[in-house]
C-alpha cells in the first residue's frame, strides 16, 4: 500500500496533522494502537489554560479542529486572568472526555482521504536518508511520500506506583517499542522524560460540604469562530475547591522514600511546572496546605479528577493521603494515580518546520518532541501536517514567528533552546504577548489558513466582514465626538467612569481606564450591532495602543534580522573569535537567519556581531 502522508499516533498532535493533510487532498493514513481511542485525555479533562487557550484559538483561526471539539464538548468555560491585563486573558474549558474523544473519532472516520489503520510501527523504511515508510509489527508496509510521527507517551513507556513498574501505556493500554531502536540506528538522539496523572475517584463518595463552588464565567465564551451552540452558563457543570491538610503533608514526609520518584525508581525528568503532589511537600516545604481542584471527567461518568494530587506513591500510601482530604473520608477511588515515563527525542535536531534534519520528509509533533500539553501537541501537528504536504508538493515552508503567534514561540523555543524538561507554553515564554492576544487570534492567523486551503471561501468572507466591521468601526470612533454637556459625559461622570472637561472623540474617551463600552451602545449605534469578541477587540485597540505601536517596532528590528538569512551549510570553524559554546551550539541547531541563532541559548550578542561580519565577508567573496 502507498499513500502521500502517513501519520503515526491519534492523540491531539496525530489528529491536526492527520486533518490537515487530508484536507489538503493528500492520501492520508493514520495509525493508531485502538480503533477507538482518538485525542484521548489520560491526564486533565480539560482544554485550554494560560498561553494554552490561545493555541487553541490560534489552531482554530489555521483551520484546525481542536477549537471546535473543545466547545462541543465544554462542561464548563472560563476566562481566566479577566482581571488583569489582555495580554494574559485566555479561555478554559472543562470538558467531557468521552465525548471529545468521540466527537475526534467522528471527525476522523468521515474525513475524505484520510484512513484510519490500526496497528503498532514496528520499524521505519529510510532509504538515503530519505523517509519512505513503515513497518508495522505484523510486516504489513505501508509506503509514503512524507512521515509524521506522534507517539505521544508510548513510546517505551513505563507506568510507576512506588515500587511496582510495568511496561504500558497511559491507563494500562499498549506501549510501542520498536521505534526506540529505530531511532537508535538513525543517531536520532532520545532522552526519558515522566510525567503523573492523579486519581479519579467516585462523586458520590466525597462530601462536597467542605468544598468551595469553582462556576464557570458568565460571557458568551468560544474557542472557535464556527461555534453557533455555546454552552449557557446555567446549564454548565460546576468544579470545586479544597486544599490538602496537615496530616496530609505528615503522611507524605513520612512515606517519602516509597515514592517512586524519590526512592529513585524514577531517572528521568518531570515537568517543573505541574509536579507531583510529593514533590510540592518537598519543593514548598513551608506552606501547609496546598489547592486541589475537584474536576467532573464526563456526563457518562460519575467521577472526578482530583487535579493538583498526582502522585507516584505506592497504592496503600495515597489511600490515607486521599482519606486526610476534607470530605474524602468515605472516598471510594475509582483509578489510582500514576507516574510514567516514556522516550522523546531532542527537538534540536528538528528544523523550524518540524523535519528532522537528517531524514527527509520525516516530521515530529507532540510529547515525542518534549512538551506536555494537549494544545502543545495539537499545534505543533497542525504545523507538522501542514509542512508535510508543502514539501511533497515542493512549495515554501509554512514558519511562524515568534511575534504573530505562540505556536511560533513553542516551535521556536522547541528548536532554539531544546528541553531539560518536559516543555509546557506559558505567557512568560513570549516577548510580544500584548500582541498574542486570545481575542485577535483570527485577526493574525486567519490569512494563512486561507492560504494554505484550510480555511474555505465561505468562511474567508465571514471574517472579511468581522475584520472590516472592527475596522470602519474603529475609524468611526475617531471622527465621533461628545461635548461635556452631552447625555453621554453626564452619565459617564454620575457612573464614575470619566468626567469630560472638553470635547472629545469616542475614541479618546475609549482611552480611559474606566470607561465601559457598553455604556456607548446608547449613543453610537454602530455598536450595536457588533459582537462581543468584536467589542473586545476594539476596546484592547484603543486602551492600550501606544504598548501595542511599541511592541511593532521591536518587532521590525527583529525583522531585519530574520532577513539575514545563514547558508546550512555554512562551517562554523572558519567564523573568527565566536566563542566554543556557541560554535557547537550553532554547528548543531544550524539556524537559517541571524534572528534565529541570536534565540538558541549559549549564544550571545558578540556571537551574532561576529557571525554577522562573516556572512558580510563571505557575500562579498561571492558577488
Amino acid at each position: 500500500m502507498e499513500v502521500d502522508i502517513i501519520v503515526v499516533g491519534a492523540g491531539h498532535a496525530g489528529v491536526e496533522a492527520a486533518l490537515a493533510s487530508a484536507r489538503l487532498n493528500k492520501k492520508t493514513i493514520l495509525i493508531n494502537l485502538y480503533d477507538d481511542k482518538i485525542a484521548t485525555m489520560p491526564c486533565n479533562p480539560s482544554i485550554g489554560g494560560p498561553a494554552k487557550g490561545i493555541v487553541v484559538r490560534e489552531i482554530d483561526a489555521l483551520g484546525g479542529e481542536m477549537g471546535k471539539a473543545a466547545d462541543a464538548t465544554a462542561l464548563q468555560i472560563k476566562l481566566l486572568n479577566s482581571s488583569r491585563g489582555p495580554g494574559i486573558w485566555a479561555l478554559r474549558a472543562q470538558s467531557d472526555k468521552i465525548k471529545y474523544s468521540e466527537y475526534m473519532r467522528n471527525v476522523i472516520k468521515k474525513q475524505e482521504n484520510l484512513q484510519l489503520v490500526v496497528g503498532a510501527v514496528l520499524n521505519l523504511i529510510v532509504e538515503d536518508k530519505t523517509i519512505k515508510g513503515v513497518v508495522l509489527e505484523d510486516n504489513t508496509k505501508i509506503f509514503c511520500k512524507a512521515l509524521v510521527l506522534t507517539t505521544g507517551t508510548y513510546l517505551s513507556s513505563k507506568i510507576f506506583q512506588g515500587s511496582d513498574n510495568f511496561e504500558s501505556g497511559p491507563s494500562n493500554e499498549k506501549t510501542t517499542k520498536g521505534l526506540s531502536s529505530t531511532f537508535s540506528e538513525l543517531n536520532i538522539k532520545t532522552f526519558r522524560f515522566k510525567t503523573g496523572t492523579p486519581p479519579r475517584v467516585k462523586k458520590d463518595s466525597i462530601d462536597l460540604s467542605f468544598a468551595k463552588v469553582e462556576p464557570g464565567t458568565n460571557m458568551e465564551l468560544f474557542f472557535s469562530s464556527k461555534t453557533k451552540n455555546i454552552i449557557p452558563f446555567d446549564k454548565q457543570e460546576v468544579c470545586y475547591l479544597i486544599h490538602s491538610t496537615e496530616e496530609t503533608k505528615k503522611i507524605i514526609v513520612e512515606n517519602l522514600n516509597k515514592s517512586a520518584m524519590y526512592s529513585g525508581e524514577i531517572q528521568s525528568i518531570g515537568p517543573r511546572y505541574c509536579p507531583s503532589f510529593e514533590d510540592k511537600i518537598v519543593r514548598f516545604s513551608d506552606k501547609p496546605r496546598h489547592q486541589i481542584f475537584l474536576e467532573p471527567e464526563s456526563l457518562s461518568l460519575d467521577t472526578f479528577y482530583v487535579q493538583g494530587f498526582s502522585t507516584s506513591m505506592p497504592i496503600d500510601v495515597q489511600d490515607k493521603m486521599l482519606r486526610s482530604l476534607p470530605g474524602f473520608e468515605n472516598v471510594v477511588v475509582d483509578k489510582w494515580a500514576y507516574a510514567i515515563e516514556y522516550d522523546c527525542i531532542d527537538p534540536q535536531q528538528l528544523k523550524l518546520t518540524l523535519e528532522l534534519k537528517e531524514v527527509e520528509n520525516l516530521f515530529f509533533a507532540g510529547q515525542i518532541n518534549g512538551t506536555s500539553g494537549y494544545e502543545e501537541a495539537a499545534g505543533q501537528g497542525l504545523i507538522a501536517g501542514i509542512n508535510a504536504v508543502l514539501k511533497i508538493d515542493g512549495k515554501e515552508p509554512f514558519i511562524l514567528k515568534r511575534s504573530e503567534s505562540y505556536i511560533g514561540v513553542m516551535i521556536d523555543d522547541l528548536v532554539n533552546k531544546g528541553v531539560n524538561e518536559p516543555y509546557r507554553l506559558l505567557t512568560s515564554r513570549a516577548e510580544n504577548r500584548l500582541l498574542l492576544r486570545n481575542d485577535n487570534a483570527e485577526l493574525r492567523l486567519k490569512v494563512y489558513g486561507y492560504k494554505i486551503g484550510l480555511v474555505d471561501d465561505n468562511e474567508w468572507n465571514q471574517f472579511n466582514k468581522y475584520k472590516n466591521e472592527i475596522e470602519s468601526t474603529i475609524e468611526f470612533l475617531k471622527v465621533t465626538r461628545f461635548t461635556p454637556k452631552s447625555e453621554l459625559a453626564i452619565k459617564l461622570n454620575k457612573l464614575n467612569q470619566a468626567t469630560l472637561t472638553q470635547g472629545l472623540s469616542a475614541y479618546e474617551i475609549l482611552k480611559q481606564p474606566k470607561v465601559e463600552i457598553d455604556i456607548l451602545k446608547d449613543y453610537i449605534p454602530e455598536l450595536q450591532n457588533l459582537t462581543n469578541a468584536q467589542l473586545q477587540n476594539i476596546l484592547i485597540s484603543i486602551r492600550f495602543e501606544g504598548y501595542i505601536k511599541k511592541e511593532d517596532e521591536d518587532i521590525q528590528k527583529l525583522i531585519k534580522l530574520e532577513k539575514k538569512l545563514i547558508p546550512l551549510n555554512l562551517d562554523y570553524n572558519l567564523v573568527d573569535n565566536l566563542a566554543i559554546e556557541a560554535r557547537h551550539k550553532l554547528s548543531k541547531v544550524r539556524p537559517t537567519s541571524l534572528g534565529q541563532a541570536s534565540r538558541i541559548t549559549g549564544v550571545n550578542p558578540s556571537d551574532i556581531q561576529m557571525l554577522a561580519f562573516h556572512l558580510k565577508k563571505i557575500n562579498k567573496w561571492n558577488k
